[in-house]
């Protein structure tokens, strides 16, 4: 019986990661594509870049869709609100809050622990009082 390998087998990621790989080594007919198309890629990026047209487009959409979602934002609050509804602004104001009042209170603990120790320092603790010596029993007088 052969002994068994005590080399662990490659795992789906290791061939997948070999793979690509050898897909894109530039010494193989798939990785010199790779390397032609990814160098165009990078110059036609890089001319979108510095292009002043391309950026007063893409500027231009982005504020366009924060301002949509800014209004969509602000009428799902005004319709919660008028619901009666909490809004998640509200919500999240609120667990600030919350966990603002928790590290004050926290604080506050911290505070009173020392000043309790400070106390115990400067107060020695009351002596105990003393223990009362029992009293001789006083014989009651015999009616001798």
């Amino acid at each position: 019986m052969p002994a068994p390998d005590p080399r662990p087998s490659p795992g789906l990621l290791a061939r997948a990661l070999k793979t690509v790989g050898r897909l894109t080594h530039p010494e193989t007919r798939s990785g010199k594509v790779f390397t032609k198309a990814e160098k165009g890629l990078t110059r036609v990026a890089a001319r979108l870049a510095e292009s002043p047209t391309f950026l007063r487009l893409s500027g231009g959409l982005m504020r366009r869709g924060l301002t949509l979602q800014v209004r969509r934002t602000s009428m799902m609050e005004k319709t919660l609100r008028s619901l009666r509804v909490p809004t998640a602004s509200e919500v999240d104001g609120l667990r600030d809050q919350l966990r603002r009042m928790g590290d004050q209170v926290e604080a506050l603990g911290s505070q009173l622990e020392h000043v309790v120790e400070l106390l115990e320092r400067q107060e020695p603790p009351p002596a105990a009082p003393p223990t009362p010596s029992r009293p001789a029993r006083r014989r009651a007088p015999s009616s001798r």
